[in-house]
């Protein structure tokens, strides 16, 4: 039997720019103390040099695949799910880092879960240079609205729908697909900032489970080249939040699930989000990103 048929887990990552980070991004994969895995970067990008940064972690478990056209990130993250040859599937991002820790937190946390159609972890956030940064967004998310942090945590159905909609506790790459259960469901083609909530809600609105644990094995970089950071500046991530909301309200009612309707309705984390952004935009003489931050929320 071949390494890659009998691995459990596949890191598929996406990549488009940042060939600086992809490198440590493969390190932390070949550095698993599991070493069930396999892993495969899907090239969608403009950068050169990447299949000779693959080929330089000298492991035969990392392939290399160049999309044959631009698939955008939708396609792309759907392209490292569709390629993946395991059932368990992590959808890694290219410019984070895992802790040696993941591949066998994860493939230990899907024994205990067979039903789950994903499985999540807690993060540690660095910068660029692979510190640890203080981010107050995060820490909101982490220790606040996640109703569990602190033990493993089922999310299914009503109940579940209405504790992602109070706020995007899931930190997006720590989530191990079993695709299996997942089925057809796909990430949307069209979104950007709210891939993974579309996704996440959407395999709850299936019907199935996700899985939260109290681990943190992951580490998730914040940046300013992070597409992240990019849609917040741009506000596309503000309007997309919004827009799902207005969506996941419409389901909600739908289902006759009153306090889903509710808790979309008022959007108060991305309201809170762009109050905040907007104030700190403010305390740095950044007038004009705060004036459109104030201008946008008055429009929510």
């Amino acid at each position: 039997m071949s390494a890659a048929s009998s691995a459990a887990v596949t890191f598929a990552i996406p990549f488009y720019t940042g060939t600086a980070y992809l490198a440590r991004t493969l390190a932390s994969v070949v550095a698993q103390a599991d070493g069930n895995w396999q892993a495969v970067v899907c090239d969608d990008g403009p950068e050169q040099g990447v299949e000779e940064i693959v080929r330089g972690c000298g492991d035969a478990r990392v392939r290399y695949l160049r999309n044959p056209r631009n698939l955008g990130m939708a396609g792309n993250f759907n392209q490292c799910l569709d390629v993946a040859e395991t059932d368990l599937v992590t959808v890694l991002h290219a410019d984070d880092e895992l802790m040696s820790s993941y591949c066998g937190t994860m493939r230990a946390a899907a024994a205990r879960h067979p039903q789950a159609a994903a499985i999540f972890a807690r993060v540690a956030i660095i910068d660029e240079r692979g510190q640890p940064r203080f981010s107050l967004t995060d820490l909101v998310k982490d220790r606040l609205i996640n109703p569990a942090p602190d033990q493993e945590l089922t999310l299914e159905g009503e109940a579940g729908v209405r504790a992602l909609l109070k706020g995007n506790f899931i930190a997006a790459p720590t989530l191990c697909y079993r695709k299996s259960t997942v089925g057809a469901r796909r990430f949307r083609e069209g979104l950007k900032f709210v891939l993974d909530w579309e996704m996440t809600t959407g395999l709850l609105l299936d019907g199935k489970t996700l899985v939260g644990l109290p681990t943190r094995c992951y580490r998730y970089r914040r940046h300013d080249e992070a597409a992240t950071s990019k849609y917040t500046r741009t506000q596309l991530r503000f309007h997309e939040e919004s827009a799902f909301y207005d969506e996941m309200r419409d389901q909600a009612r739908a289902r006759g699930w009153d306090d889903c309707v509710k808790v979309a309705a008022a959007k108060r984390f991305l309201k809170l989000n762009l109050t905040y952004r907007s104030l700190k935009s403010a305390a740095m003489l950044e007038l004009g990103e705060a004036r459109r931050g104030f201008r946008l929320l008055r429009e929510l």
